[in-house]
């Protein structure tokens, strides 16, 4: 193939990493080792993410834009008035005299941003888009519909990394997305297969994600597992990962009575040893999810796990065969999925072990693109 000059553009706002950046880079990556010529542009986080600090010392350009989503209201009208005089033509200029470009979008709901969907509109570079979220409850103004949908048309492809999100995305727009394909996220583990089960008498439930109660939903967990029947039962609680929320949910497990029973174990890098090695199972209260990365890394290392209805979590997880799915992201449906599984603890690692072959299919033999020779126009 010939040597092409590629951008590869995220328009991840809310915090300088996520899951979503994951893929991006990931495919960044591949370009280099393909020898393209790579461009990758980012809003200014002042200091550079660990990952994307690798990809400018194995070769990346890395132009950065002026931020102008702030979650702090007092700087919201800066916000505004960045969007308008600096952030368009910021994104315009690191699309011009590019062969192809990689959009990176959080949430479908960024093509809904002006300062986003005008350049992608008038750009004559060839570029696909990559949707990573689409909660259910989200709906847009209907004067912005027209040109979301032209811009998923110019597509060459729209990348969405479940079925659900694809399904939203219609009932949002009514636009069919004839151009719409299934993308795998990467994992975080250099090997994957089944762990030995551990042999300890107490259960150990892990929680993996982003300490973000709106989103990932742990205070939701903690409620539930701070109900009479729990206290009776031998558990433990870990979780996993950094956010905004941390002192929130120690406050939580300090008032609900948890404290000896929940452990914060912050970030860790051996996912396999530090954590699966450790646990029983995961659970997963999320609100909105795309294809959540720590899911799939779970079922790799043969766990089950107990997960909410959304993104798509039900696509990989088989009801009762391979993990518990509750129905719905609030308690009570939550509450009843998590007393299933306990009910069926003796079939955990069973469970577990057919969710690696689900996994494993789904990772490695299914057909959905993963590399960026997957994503390139023929």
């Amino acid at each position: 193939m010939e040597k092409l000059k590629l951008t590869f553009i995220t328009t991840m706002a809310g915090n300088p990493w996520g899951g979503s950046e994951e893929l991006w880079v990931k495919l960044a990556e591949d370009a280099l080792k393909a020898k393209h010529e790579v461009t990758c542009s980012i809003f200014d986080w002042g200091k550079l993410p660990e990952k994307i600090v690798l990809l400018k010392q194995k070769g990346a350009i890395i132009r950065k834009r002026t931020r102008f989503i702030y979650p702090e209201l007092l700087k919201k009208p800066v916000g505004k008035l960045k969007e308008h005089l600096l952030t368009e033509s910021q994104l315009s200029k690191h699309l011009f005299n590019k062969d192809f470009a990689v959009v990176s979008m959080g949430g479908f709901c960024d093509l809904a941003v002006k300062a986003f969907r005008k350049p992608l509109l008038e750009t004559s570079t060839s570029f696909s888009l990559i949707i990573h979220a689409n909660p259910e409850d989200t709906y847009f103004n209907y004067r912005v519909l027209p040109e979301m949908i032209e811009v998923c048309k110019k597509a060459y492809k729209v990348y969405f990394v479940s079925e659900r999100l694809k399904e939203i995305a219609i009932r949002q727009t009514g636009y069919t997305f004839p151009n719409g394909e299934l993308i795998i996220n990467p994992v975080n583990m250099t090997e994957t297969g089944i762990i030995k089960y551990p042999t300890h008498q107490r259960l150990q439930m892990a929680c993996v994600g982003r300490l973000t109660a709106k989103t990932k939903g742990q205070a939701l967990l903690l409620q539930c597992l701070a109900e009479n029947q729990w206290q009776q039962r031998d558990w433990h609680l870990n979780i996993y990962g950094k956010g905004n929320d941390l002192d929130y949910f120690k406050l939580l497990v300090n008032n609900l009575g948890l404290k000896s029973r929940v452990s914060f174990h912050g970030h860790v890098d051996d996912i396999r040893q530090d954590i699966w090695a450790k646990n029983h199972i995961l659970l997963m209260p999320s609100y909105y999810e795309g294809m959540p990365i720590a899911l799939v890394e779970a079922m790799l290392s043969g766990r089950t796990a107990v997960a909410t209805d959304v993104g798509g979590n039900a696509e990989l997880i088989k009801d009762n065969n391979t993990g518990f799915i509750a129905k719905a992201a609030n308690k009570k449906a939550f509450q009843d999925a998590l007393e299933k599984a306990w009910l069926n603890k003796g079939e955990w690692k069973q469970m577990g072990e057919k969710a690696f072959k689900d996994a494993e299919h789904y990772f490695f033999r299914s057909h959905y693109a993963k590399h960026i020779n997957d994503l390139l126009p023929l």
